[in-house]
């Protein structure tokens, strides 16, 4: 029993150091200009070993994607747990999501990355799928939440959380690709004050 458990446990870190390693070096070379043996080096293991836990690049990159969308769940849901405010809870996911430009700065490069592959690979398409409905998940269920309490107008849950991440997206995309194009706190705070107005009973 101990020695399974232990076995799990080493391949369960390999996995993770491999992972990481491919975070990194993904955010530095971009999706098509890297090999396994750049993965291999930046986790100082062996070729070998990258190929023994995952079957290809594209298994290693959706193991990746995998664990992207794992963390930001993780860290979204350590911060609003204990929270009983939906206006407060929205706020939260919101300010994580444009908080991630700042504490990291790898993660939209690699994800724009992985946007560039949904018409090469199903399983790619498939993965960023299950990525967005993700983020409207989390969402809905706040703005459901602040109906149900009377914090929030009787609204189409579906089409405000679309528009609640296009407004996040949009902004985003447009910091990562041209940073100086505005301030980019000024407008965040903007658009969690428009959401606001939109969502909030007056």
């Amino acid at each position: 029993m101990n020695s399974k458990r232990t076995k799990t446990d080493v391949i369960n870190l390999r996995r993770s150091q491999l992972i990481k390693a491919a975070y990194k070096v993904v955010s530095r070379k971009g999706f098509y200009n890297f090999t396994i043996r750049d993965i291999a080096k930046e986790a100082n293991l062996s070729n070998g070993l990258v190929h023994y836990y995952f079957k290809n690049k594209q298994d290693l990159l959706l193991s990746l994607l995998k664990e992207i969308n794992n963390n930001i769940k993780k860290y979204l849901n350590r911060a609003i747990k204990d929270l009983d405010d939906p206006e407060e809870k929205l706020k939260i996911f919101i300010s994580h999501a444009f908080d991630l430009v700042k504490n990291e700065k790898d993660y939209f490069p690699v994800v724009f990355d992985f946007w560039t592959q949904i018409n090469r690979s199903e399983r790619m398409k498939k993965a960023n799928i299950k990525l967005f409905q993700s983020y409207r998940d989390e969402c809905s269920k706040i703005l459901e939440e602040g109906i149900e309490k009377g914090v929030f107008k009787k609204l189409d849950v579906k089409y405000t959380t679309v528009l609640i991440i296009s407004l996040i997206q949009g902004l985003i995309v447009q910091s990562v690709i041209d940073n100086n194009a505005f301030d980019y706190d000024e407008y965040c705070a903007g658009i969690i004050d428009h959401i606001k107005s939109i969502v909030l009973k007056k």
